[in-house]
């Protein structure tokens, strides 16, 4: 078993503030990333951590036990990147951060790709694209991967991965009967982009781009705090079509899989892949040079 300390951190912060939002905040990220995580460290610890209600939320008998330790086991981590630093006289680490809301098995690649460099890195899921932009211009984060357009002129990217649009649909929808779809087949549809509000330019675009194609019927079906599971169930239970990435290996592609759904890819002479970015600000940069010779590794990496 293998176990990520950010998301140690993300549980102990739920666990003493008892509130998603509240802990969110300490850790200056958004609830939806700060919820994602947690249900991935349950997945990977075998158990629920916590109780969830409509209006509280409470340790389970397993979050409770594992409270402490947990607790420890940062502490332990903080004093062995303490002490590493005295004896090596570290530089200063990379930090790289990534949204949030790209696919899933994705982040995982980019991940173990910053693991594998030489040089001491700090590796954070901030929550969407426009606040990794918004670290990267702050000088909070050296390099980030966003979802693209950015609109910042002070920002420099390269893209390391694009996606193809895809309809996730219920399995008895008629669009079931094709393998692959042009956009305007969903004209007279409802069509759900969720997922790209937490980036109001992207959403923008999207919107716009469905229109000019004369599907105008976007409708919004996850509230604030709302997540994969809220969206899915709209679908089914609206026969709604989410417009999201094809990305079958993803968290949202095993949800939106048979027997329940079919994810169906959009030709894309009709629909633009999403492009997936490493991006930068070098004026915000000691050493862009540096950074480039980074996002050349991790391109390597990833491709």
């Amino acid at each position: 078993m293998e176990i990520d300390f950010t998301r140690l951190r993300y549980f102990v912060a739920v666990a003493e503030e008892l509130h998603f939002k509240r802990a969110a905040d300490r850790l200056m990220i958004t609830p939806p990333p700060l919820s994602k995580q947690i249900k991935l460290l349950e997945r990977e610890l075998g158990g629920e951590l916590f109780e969830r209600t409509y209006h509280d939320v409470r340790l389970t008998p397993l979050g409770r036990q594992l409270l402490d330790p947990a607790r420890d086991i940062l502490r332990r981590v903080e004093e062995l990147k303490a002490t590493a630093s005295r004896i090596t006289q570290a530089s200063n680490p990379v930090r790289i951060g990534a949204t949030a809301y790209a696919p899933s098995d994705f982040l995982v690649r980019l991940e173990q790709a910053v693991a594998g460099l030489t040089m001491t890195t700090e590796f954070s899921v901030p929550g969407s694209a426009a606040e990794v932009i918004a670290k990267l211009v702050s000088g909070h984060l050296d390099l980030g991967l966003i979802h693209l357009p950015a609109a910042d002129k002070r920002i420099r990217h390269r893209v390391v991965a694009t996606y193809p649009g895809a309809a996730a649909v219920r399995f008895d929808d008629p669009l079931t009967a094709n393998d692959l779809i042009a956009i305007e087949d969903l004209r007279e549809r409802d069509v759900v982009i969720d997922f790209a509000r937490p980036n109001p330019v992207v959403l923008a675009q999207m919107a716009r781009g469905l229109n000019e194609r004369g599907i105008t019927r976007i409708v919004r079906t996850v509230g604030q705090l709302g997540g994969e599971l809220e969206m899915a169930s709209h679908v089914f239970n609206r026969y709604l079509v989410a417009l999201v990435s094809y990305a079958p290996a993803s968290t949202l592609g095993r949800i939106f899989s048979p027997p329940e759904f079919k994810l169906i890819p959009i030709d894309e002479s009709t629909w633009a892949p999403a492009r997936i970015a490493l991006a930068w600000a070098p004026d915000r940069l000691s050493d862009a040079g540096a950074i480039e010779a980074v996002v050349d590794q991790l391109a390597a990496a990833l491709a």
